[in-house]
């Protein structure tokens, strides 16, 4: 009878890791999606007006800042007034650890565009 017990305690903890962890990947997925659009959107704003394409350096600059403050990692591309953001986060699991999966890597991705239209209000 303590044997069934044992077991039976173990698999609901294996359960409880399940929905525990598997709630906080879906939480850290979604932050890293918004992280990625607010890059983006960081990296689109540096465009001046008047230039044919967002500056590379200025637009990484920008994504670099944003994703320090966000504590993320990450990478930009810029294709005329389109900026492409990934942002990567690195979250601890809570009950995971117990069979060896001390964290999880998520990476989510955002895209902007830099609008511009010179008779409009600023």
């Amino acid at each position: 009878m303590a044997l069934l017990m044992l077991g039976a305690a173990v698999a609901l903890m294996m359960v409880l890791g399940l929905v525990v962890d598997g709630g906080a990947k879906a939480r850290a997925l979604d932050h890293a999606g918004a992280i990625a659009a607010e890059t983006a959107r960081a990296a689109a704003a540096t465009y001046r007006p008047g230039d044919a394409a967002i500056d590379p350096d200025s637009a990484n600059a920008a994504a670099r800042d944003y994703l320090t403050a966000a504590r993320a990692s990450g990478q930009i591309t810029v294709t005329g007034l389109n900026v492409t953001a990934t942002a990567s986060l690195t979250q601890a699991t809570v009950f995971l650890p117990l069979i060896g999966i001390d964290n999880f890597t998520v990476t989510g991705t955002g895209q902007a565009y830099a609008a511009y239209d010179p008779g409009g209000a600023p």
